[in-house]
This record gives C-alpha cells, sequence and structure tokens, in this order.
C-alpha cells in the first residue's frame, strides 16, 4: 500500500474517531502514530512521538495561548461583558430587532478581546437571551443572533484559530490579527443589516425596545471603556512595534486584571475559578496541539499534501474556480467535524497548494477563519449552535431556524473579500 494511500485511510479514520467523541488530541495522536508505523516501522515512529511534539510546542507563540485564555477568563467572571452589552443595547434598542442587533454587536466587542467563541457564546448566552425573553422575541432569532455573533471572536484579534493557523503554515501571527480586523467589522455589520431586513418582513420576531435619550446613550459609552482599553493594549502594541503577539496578550492580561481589579470583579474565589478554568482550557489546546503535531507529521511523510496540491495545480480551470470549490468542501465538511480539528485537517494540505497558485497565506487564513465562523453554525454539528441551545434550553431545531440570514451575510463577505483581497491584506501592509 503506497503512503498516500495510508494518508488518505488515516484522515478518514480520524474523522470517524472524531465522530465518534473521542478526544480530538487523542484521535490526531493514534492515528498519527499508527500511520508513521505503517510506513516507516515502530522506531521513527516513537521518534516522531518523542521528538516533535516538544519541538514544535517549545516556541515563543504557544506561549501567547495561556496569556489570551488567561484575559478572556478574567473578562468572563466581571462585569465588563455586560456592560458593553447595556451599551450596545441603548443605542440599537429602537431600530428592527434592536435588542437582536445589540446582541450581535455586544458578541463581536466580547470576542475581540476573548479570542474565543465559545466564551462569548457562553457570556452572551447568560447576558442577553433573559432580556431577549423579556422583550418577547422570538426563540428562533434570539437564539441564531447569540450563536451566529459569537464565532465573530475568532475573526477579530486575538484569535485563537490565527494563533492556530498561524502555527500551522508559519505565517505572521501579527499580521493575521490586523487581517482579520476589517473583516470582522463588515460581518457584524452584515449580521445587524440581516436582522433589521428580517424583521421589517416579520415584526412579530424581535419588537422594538425602549427608548433611551442621546444623554442616556453617550453616558452608557463608559461601558465599552474596558474593551476599547483592552483591545488598544492589544492591538496598539502589535501595530506600533512595541510588543509581539505573546507580549500583547501578556499586557492585555495585565490591564485585564487591573480593570476587574478597579471595578471591584475580582476576589479570592474570582482569582482561583479564573486560575482554574484557564489552566483546564491551555491544557486542552495544548494536548489537541500534541497530537495536531504528530498528526501532521504523519500527513508530511505520506505525501498526501503534494499529491493534493499536484491534483490541484493540474486542474484547468482558473484559481477562482478552485477557491469557490475549497469554500464549498470548509461549508460541506464543516457541517460534520468542530472547528479547530477542521482547521487542523485541511491547513497543512492546502497551504502549500495556494501558495503555489500565488495566494497570499494571510489573506487565506482570514478566508479558511470566516470558513469556520460560517461551519460553527452550519447544520448538523454547528457547536455553537448547541451550545446556546444547550444554555437556553431551546431546541437545537429552533435556533437553526433562525440561523438563515446570518449564513447568507456570511455568504456575502465571503464574496466580497474574494473579489477585493486588499479589504484583508491592507492593515498588514500598513505594518511593513
Amino acid at each position: 500500500m503506497s503512503n498516500e494511500m495510508i494518508g488518505i485511510i488515516g484522515v478518514v479514520v480520524m474523522i470517524l474517531l472524531i465522530a465518534a467523541r473521542m478526544w480530538v488530541g487523542a484521535s490526531l495522536a493514534i492515528v498519527g502514530f499508527v500511520g508513521i508505523i505503517l510506513m516507516h516501522g515502530f522506531g521513527p515512529a516513537m521518534g516522531v512521538v518523542v521528538t516533535t511534539p516538544f519541538a514544535q510546542l517549545d516556541n515563543y507563540v504557544t506561549t501567547a495561548i495561556p496569556m489570551f485564555t488567561a484575559m478572556g477568563m478574567i473578562i468572563a467572571f466581571s462585569t465588563i461583558g455586560k456592560e458593553a452589552f447595556d451599551t450596545a443595547y441603548k443605542f440599537l434598542s429602537r431600530t428592527n430587532g434592536g435588542m437582536a442587533s445589540a446582541t450581535v454587536a455586544a458578541a463581536g466587542l466580547i470576542g475581540a478581546v476573548t479570542g474565543s467563541d465559545n466564551v462569548a457564546s457562553v457570556i452572551m448566552s447568560k447576558l442577553a437571551l433573559p432580556e431577549l425573553k423579556r422583550l418577547k422575541c422570538d426563540d428562533s432569532l434570539a437564539t441564531a443572533s447569540v450563536a451566529a455573533a459569537s464565532p465573530v471572536a475568532i475573526l477579530l484579534p486575538p484569535s485563537m484559530a490565527f494563533i492556530m493557523y498561524g502555527m500551522l503554515t508559519e505565517t505572521s501571527v501579527a499580521a493575521l490579527f490586523m487581517a482579520g480586523i476589517v473583516p470582522g467589522i463588515l460581518v457584524l455589520i452584515g449580521y445587524i443589516i440581516a436582522i433589521n431586513i428580517t424583521v421589517r418582513f416579520k415584526p412579530h420576531l424581535c419588537p422594538k425596545g425602549e427608548s433611551f435619550s442621546w444623554k442616556v446613550r453617550f453616558k452608557s459609552l463608559w461601558g465599552i471603556a474596558p474593551i476599547v482599553v483592552l483591545f488598544l493594549l492589544v492591538l496598539g502594541s502589535i501595530y506600533a512595534g512595541i510588543a509581539t503577539p505573546t507580549e500583547a496578550g501578556a499586557i492585555g492580561t495585565f490591564g485585564a486584571f487591573i480593570i476587574a481589579l478597579i471595578k471591584r470583579d475580582i476576589n479570592r474565589k474570582n482569582i482561583v475559578m479564573i486560575l482554574r478554568e484557564t489552566v483546564l482550557s491551555v491544557g486542552f489546546v495544548v494536548f489537541m496541539l500534541v497530537g495536531t503535531f504528530i498528526f501532521i507529521r504523519f500527513i508530511a511523510l505520506s505525501r498526501l499534501p503534494f499529491l493534493v496540491s499536484n491534483f490541484i495545480l493540474g486542474l484547468d480551470v482558473s484559481v477562482g474556480v478552485i477557491m469557490l470549490a475549497v469554500a464549498i468542501m470548509y461549508f460541506v465538511i464543516g457541517a460534520v467535524i468542530p472547528q479547530i480539528p477542521l482547521m487542523i485537517l485541511t491547513v497543512p494540505i492546502l497551504a502549500p497548494a495556494m501558495a503555489a497558485l500565488g495566494i497570499d497565506l494571510v489573506w487565506f487564513g482570514v478566508f479558511v477563519v470566516i470558513m469556520m465562523g460560517l461551519a460553527a453554525v452550519t447544520p448538523p454539528l454547528g457547536m455553537n449552535v448547541f451550545i446556546v441551545s444547550g444554555l437556553s434550553r431551546v431546541p437545537v431545531s429552533t435556533v437553526y431556524k433562525g440561523i438563515l440570514p446570518f449564513v447568507i451575510s456570511d455568504i456575502v463577505v465571503i464574496l466580497i473579500v474574494a473579489f477585493f483581497p486588499i479589504i484583508v491584506l491592507w492593515l498588514p501592509t500598513l505594518m511593513l
């Protein structure tokens, strides 16, 4: 059996193991280890298991993960998220579907400083859903607003998805952070427009909220001051060349801690909870990365990326058609595979082919992350849909019922990014 065929079988087995609910890190490590044994024997396989994970994890970029995770946990255990939501609500309450739009805006703000769509989903489910229910918004639109907006967290910096992509492709994480800003803002604007249009035709889905004077609205802007400060600390230090992404994560974490202290949101119990949740989350990610690097080594030895690259380069079609095929692939596969495993599975195989086609890997990283966000709310395995459904006790089918306007909005943004790549590459270019 050829190494390429072993690689293909390995990918299929890995997908089946994840579908059977085996831990992602374990699935990747087992398939990678067994695959290398089949290709080169037990000795080389043990050599990969012993040396590769440590060699890959022992780098400066990896230390960004605990920094940004800790910052996200501090925000999750403080009132920063609640105040951001209150500000968004006061400004958008009287628009069509204003409460749902406020949920989208707040989720984007919270996600922009937590870097995790799952954290944003949990926070917004606790903050927004009770208010949406109080205003008698339809369950489908209310829950879909939270589920759809939360994945913006992996597009706006600091993003764990961009850190992962940078590690997989050796692309500048700072450039990826900057590249995600404009598309992330476009996604949020698109969602608010989608809500407005939907509610205009179906007013019963979400009645207008309370009316606030401009004085009250402007006063409420203090509610987003902590998020703005953290955003400027993290992105400003990177953009100005003062700090690397890892150092910016440490600056942001320290800043979030000081803000929480000033707001009196931090006590001994909270500190213990923050540290505990940070350690558990980072441990999960590191275990997954260990399996990832073993699996990537297996894929490289199988020569499967070269097979895919040669196949793509040999197609007698335009680059646009190839990217359309890649987008469809992400849309279909992303419906059954969670986000991070999807990236781990596809990026090491596709990135060499994209580079050979002359496609900028920073642009491709943003494209992949947008597709991952779309996959997070696409049936049958939209992870954020299941999180929101579990927290709200609203059936998954009801959440999916309200997702369509957001999916359409995502597709429009993807087309804009595809036809106008300068939207993605503008800010990273200014860093040079």
